[in-house]
């Protein structure tokens, strides 16, 4: 994962910090370069001074001029949303008791991940249709120790069929007997089945699961076992749109899956500045950019068209993202 740490000084000290990296995605076999950014702080004594805003746009400029089509934000902070970022990512939440999840899971185990289990988890990511992709090294060094919150594996037949990781709320005190889901892969079947036992082997009390709307299996096994399903964002992370016109173009045979070819030459997208204009048959729409976002990547409240132009985007998006998960800046 190339990229860069950002800082600004001032007499000789560091300041103000930020982290860009740099990571493709596929969207069902279409490959996109997203730039992610972190690790965003600011000295007590220096801030309220725009020098954060400064990084971010150098940043964004960067990212831009590197080919990357979305720029997607560990954080949700004023500082974000002023640069056009909003919650994105169209996604289900379920919220998850003990004792609330007596479904029948039978020949299932589960058990902390080891060391060695990093290429079997590697190989079931790599079958999701819409993933980060990352190098084995990744995998390697996450499920090596304890980075990037608390990984499991479920197992049948002495093969690893799913995995999931967990993680806190950030600055709840140890022992907290709530977590989150940050990424899961794998047989769906088989993580559902095992939610008891998850629950009983991590002692915990409550699971928030959230997962991406186009997971069609999990939304059907939690429905078939009446767990009510809430919508969601992905959690505590934000998206800018970089260059749309790009991102419609990497995304073409996505698209041409999903309108004929005739709307598919119809159809116009295009990234003018702060603004995208969606046209198709003499219908036009011109959002901004933080509109934009929310309509082609699923935000919680995104703008609506009519007639042809609405029924044709709203064929198109939103674009499926997946969990930041591992690759959480």
């Amino acid at each position: 994962m190339p990229g860069a740490s950002w800082v600004i000084s001032h007499g000789g000290k560091p300041v103000s910090h930020i982290r860009v990296v740099y990571n493709d995605i596929l969207v069902y076999g279409c490959r996109v370069k997203v730039a992610s950014i972190g690790g965003v702080c600011t000295h007590p004594e220096y801030r309220g001074q725009g020098i954060a805003t400064i990084l971010l746009e150098h940043c964004t400029r960067e990212a831009a001029a590197a080919g990357a089509r979305l720029l997607i934000i560990s954080g949700q902070r004023g500082l974000y949303r002023r640069a056009q970022a909003v919650e994105a990512g169209a996604m289900l939440r379920a919220d998850l008791a003990a004792g609330s999840t007596r479904w029948r899971s039978s020949g299932l185990t589960v058990r902390p991940a080891e060391g060695e289990d990093w290429a079997a988890c590697a190989r079931l990511y790599q079958l999701e249709p819409v993933r980060f992709l990352r190098p084995a090294g990744l995998f390697a060094q996450a499920f090596g120790g304890r980075w990037h919150g608390e990984k499991w594996v479920v197992e049948s037949g002495g093969e690893v069929r799913a995995y999931v990781v967990l993680r806190r709320e950030w600055g709840s005190p140890p022992g907290d007997p709530r977590r989150m889901v940050a990424e899961y892969a794998g047989s769906r079947v088989a993580l559902v089945g095992a939610l008891p036992r998850l629950f009983a082997a991590g002692s915990l009390r409550e699971i928030e699961f959230e997962f991406p709307s186009y997971d069609r299996d999990l939304v059907h096994l939690f429905s078939a076992r009446g767990v009510k399903l809430g919508p969601a964002s992905i959690r505590d992370h934000t998206v800018r749109l970089l260059n749309l016109t790009g991102l419609m173009r990497a995304l073409r045979p996505y698209a041409a899956a999903r309108l004929t070819p005739g709307e598919l030459r119809r159809l116009s997208v295009r990234h003018d500045g702060e603004r995208c204009i969606f046209s198709f048959e003499g219908e036009e729409i011109a959002l901004g950019l933080g509109q934009s976002a929310a309509l082609v990547l699923g935000g919680p409240k995104p703008p609506k068209a009519s007639g042809e132009l609405g029924r044709v985007l709203g064929a198109l998006f939103p674009v499926p993202l997946p969990m930041p998960g591992l690759n959480y800046v």
